[in-house]
């Protein structure tokens, strides 16, 4: 999960500076965790204990970062040849998701092939691209970005690629995790996503008819005028506003015929629907208070922040994924950069996209799995797309980055009134 939004929160490229506070969801027993000394108590974006932002995005909840460890601890044996090593250092999201990890793939992992998983844990994204950074090369093996962090990581060198032919499981990816490319060009593959997350629409069935899937178009309507919240961040905005007008959200054109003016129309749209919204949120705790109070009746949000108030008996509200799609974020693994450990990186991938791993793991996370497994506890979660992924849509982050000064300037002009 990104650290703000990847899923949405304050993440690691700067876009998002919100966390989402505990929603005591689905939450693990604590377990003893392997070379860490305390894990940082960072969940899922929006979802299960609620410490990260749902860009799947996540902040530091203040807690200590336990990856100085992982540049320390001695192995027994290292292997970069296609042979398995004794040990493999793993660095990843700390709190509810280490111990859903921990008890799902990693022990079993270390029962099938006699490896140590020694774990370290972080509680932002900024942290981990920090850590892996300024730590000698083989310091971890398997890291946990996020897609946008990904990106970074590949820019800056910090993540190897992935050999797909020693990870026999990969065609088990949903098609959209196939073809996505952290990088933003080349062929190579960086990360192995995990699971997927979504910014979708949320709707009161008090004041909203219909079934879903709606349209985002349903923002736009006279109706829920003064009852409209929409997450205020720039990019999501944008993003959201070119997939309801039909647009490719990364390439901004549609039948205009150049980005200049598809932009124009993509924030002629948003300044149209500015005049409709009650208020921008930019926190988990803000839009749970939007929708419980009936502020808001209408607009998007992260599904486990819409799942808490389901359990805490607001059943009037729902979460869903329109027809046009939604803004995807996904948490990844990827190999550090200089592991001798490489090939069995890859192995604990391979073993990662298991079906079985995969019906087990992902309702304990809360979040569907990037694969092609399923279950009825799967499909039961508000994240899950029933199109096979078809739905997900993912910021190419190159694009983004060339744009999101101007996104963020003409946001705020609208906002104000100046546009």
């Amino acid at each position: 999960m990104d650290d703000a939004l990847d899923g949405t929160g304050g993440n690691s490229d700067g876009d998002h500076t919100t966390s989402t506070d505990s929603s005591s969801r689905g939450r693990l027993s604590r377990r003893r965790v392997i070379g860490a000394s305390g894990a940082a108590i960072a969940g899922l974006a929006g979802c299960l204990d609620g410490s990260s932002s749902g860009d799947g995005t996540e902040t530091s909840d203040g807690s200590d970062d336990t990856s100085e460890s992982a540049g320390t601890t001695t192995t027994t044996s290292s292997s970069g040849g296609q042979e398995m090593a004794d040990t493999l250092k793993f660095y990843s999201w700390g709190g509810s998701t280490q111990e859903a990890l921990t008890e799902h793939l990693i022990e079993p992992f270390e029962d099938e092939y006699g490896v140590t998983v020694e774990q370290s844990s972080f509680s932002s994204q900024d942290k981990m691209l920090a850590n892996v950074r300024s730590s000698p090369d083989g310091s971890y093996d398997v890291i946990m970005p996020s897609l946008s962090g990904s990106y970074n990581a590949v820019k800056q060198g910090l993540v190897e690629p992935i050999r797909l032919d020693n990870v026999d499981t990969w065609s088990n990816l949903l098609p959209a995790f196939q073809e996505y490319n952290s990088a933003a060009s080349g062929d190579d593959h960086y990360v192995a996503p995990l699971y997927y997350g979504t910014v979708g629409m949320v709707y009161n069935s008090d004041e909203v008819s219909g079934s879903p899937p709606f349209s985002w178009q349903e923002t736009w309507k006279d109706q829920y005028s003064g009852a409209l919240t929409l997450e205020g961040f720039a990019f999501v905005r944008v993003f959201t506003t070119a997939l309801s007008l039909g647009m490719d959200p990364n390439v901004m054109e549609g039948d205009t015929g150049s980005y200049e003016k598809g932009i124009e129309k993509v924030y002629d749209a948003m300044a149209e629907q500015h005049e409709y919204v009650t208020k921008y949120w930019t926190s988990g705790q803000e839009q749970t208070t939007l929708y419980s109070n009936d502020t808001a009746v209408l607009g998007d949000g992260w599904s486990g922040r819409i799942l808490a108030l389901q359990e805490d008996g607001y059943d009037n509200l729902h979460y869903t994924i329109p027809e046009e799609g939604a803004f995807g974020w996904a948490d990844t693994f990827a190999i550090a950069k200089g592991s001798e450990r490489r090939y069995t990186a890859e192995k604990f991938l391979q073993y990662a996209y298991r079906p079985e791993v995969q019906e087990s793991l992902s309702p304990t996370l809360g979040y569907p799995p990037a694969t092609q497994a399923t279950s009825s506890d799967i499909e039961a979660l508000p994240d899950f797309d029933p199109s096979g992924g078809e739905r997900l849509k993912f910021q190419n982050q190159q694009f983004k980055e060339e744009h999101q000064d101007d996104w963020n300037s003409t946001f705020e002009k609208i906002k104000l009134g100046q546009y």
